[in-house]
Parts: C-alpha cells; sequence; structure tokens
C-alpha cells in the first residue's frame, strides 16, 4: 500500500511539472515519457533488441518534427514501419514474428506522446480527467459491483460492470471539469467525451494484450507499486490523439 501511495505522489507530482512548465520543458518532459515507454516497449520484446536503439532514435527524430509541425503526423505510421523494417534487415537478414507487435505499438506510443506534446495545457488536463476519472470510477465499480468478466484473458481483473461504471462516472467527471477549465461542451461533444472513455479503456486492454504476448506482467518497475510509465500511459497514449484532433493543440 505505501509503494502504490508513493507511485502515486510520483504520477501527480510529474503531472503537475508538466502543466506549471514552460512549453520548452513540457515538451521535454513529454518527450522523457516517450522514451522510456519505447525502451519498454521493446525490453518486453525482447527478440528485437538490436532494434532498440534505432527505435529511440527514430522517435526521438519523430517526436521533434511531430510537436514542432503537427501536421506530419498522418505520415508517421508509414515513416515508422519503412525504417523500422529497414533496421530489422539490415541487422538480421530477416523480420521476426514479432516485428509487427512491437511496430505496432511503437505507432501507438509514438503517435500518443506526440499528440500529448502537442496539446494546450487546458486540454492536457482534461486528458487526465478522462484517464483517472474512469480508471478510478472502473475500479470502484468493479470491486464492489462486478460480477461479469470483460476480457479474462487480456486482463482478468476487468468486468463488465466496471467498464460501465468508468465510462458514466469519467463521462460525468470530466464534463463538470471541462466547465471548471472554461472549456464550453455541447452535447456533440459530450458524447464524444463518452466515447473517449470508452477508447481509454480499450487502451488500457490494448497494453495489457501486448504484454500478454510477450508473457510480462508489468511493463517496467520504475514506479512503486503501478509497474511501469506504459502501465501508467497506456490510457493516455489513446485518448490524447482524439483531444489534439478535436481541437486540443496548443
Amino acid at each position: 500500500m505505501k509503494e502504490r501511495l508513493l507511485g502515486s505522489l510520483l504520477v501527480v507530482g510529474y503531472a503537475l511539472l508538466l502543466y506549471f512548465s514552460s512549453k520548452e520543458i513540457y515538451h521535454l518532459l513529454v518527450y522523457l515519457l516517450g522514451f522510456a515507454c519505447i525502451s519498454e516497449s521493446f525490453r518486453i520484446s525482447r527478440s528485437l533488441e538490436e532494434s532498440y536503439f534505432f527505435g529511440l532514435i527514430l522517435f526521438s527524430l519523430l517526436y521533434s518534427l511531430g510537436v514542432n509541425f503537427p501536421h506530419l503526423l498522418t505520415v508517421f505510421p508509414l515513416i515508422s514501419i519503412l525504417f523500422l523494417f529497414a533496421a530489422e534487415i539490415v541487422s538480421k537478414g530477416k523480420v521476426e514474428e514479432t516485428f509487427y507487435s512491437v511496430v505496432l505499438m511503437f505507432l501507438y506510443i509514438l503517435v500518443g506522446i506526440t499528440s500529448i506534446g502537442c496539446l494546450d495545457k487546458k486540454f492536457f488536463l482534461l486528458l487526465l480527467s478522462i484517464v483517472w476519472a474512469t480508471d478510478t470510477f472502473a475500479y470502484l465499480t468493479g470491486k464492489f459491483f462486478g460480477r461479469r468478466k470483460l476480457v479474462p484473458s487480456v486482463s482478468p481483473k476487468k468486468t463488465v460492470e466496471g467498464a460501465l461504471g468508468g465510462t458514466l462516472g469519467g463521462a460525468i467527471t470530466t464534463v463538470v471539469i471541462s466547465k471548471l477549465l472554461g472549456i464550453p461542451l455541447n452535447y456533440l461533444q459530450i458524447l464524444v467525451i463518452l466515447f473517449l472513455t470508452v477508447i481509454a479503456q480499450l487502451g488500457d486492454l490494448f497494453e495489457s494484450f501486448y504484454k500478454r504476448t510477450f508473457g510480462v506482467k508489468d511493463s517496467g518497475k520504475i514506479l512503486p507499486g503501478h509497474g511501469g510509465v506504459l502501465d501508467r500511459l497506456d490510457s493516455s497514449l489513446a485518448v490524447a490523439p482524439f483531444l489534439f484532433l478535436i481541437g486540443g493543440g496548443a
């Protein structure tokens, strides 16, 4: 319990540092999160160690381009696939079966982190609201009312009741916080927020599926009681691109 509390304090502290930092420092802090996520994703796969450093360099270059020229996000998938494929061919002369899973996670992290880096500070808080409120309500609802397993083969602890509670609780909390932040929402945008609470939970499931593919429980151990950085950002990576697309760019 003490470890989990310490981990939570570290997460909240880093979030506050992000919010109150200048634009340049914000970009750097988000980059460090992405660097950690990419590192963890390659270490989880184990079989793509030869491409590890190339993946980090590619992420660094594309992130730097993305936060300065956001329209380039549209070509990130093509660039990433081609260059990571080339790195595998050059280093091994073949492509491992796990290559496609790693590339998919690489794209997931790259687009998600770059989108976070491009967010306006108000929308950054909105991102935290969606992800944290959804996660909290899903946990509490699942703990007290959970009966039916959601996807036991991917995440044994998640329940249908918890997912519904997370969606409703997360959406209501985010709508309230959006008003406090001065972000007006019409009925269509409220539906989008509801949709994003679902996306947040799917992002969590996606990362769980990735770890189970390689037989790993946590992406890392850097956060006491919480696992790795990727474990904490899985949902945020899924939600951030949508917030950016609906007008959350700085």
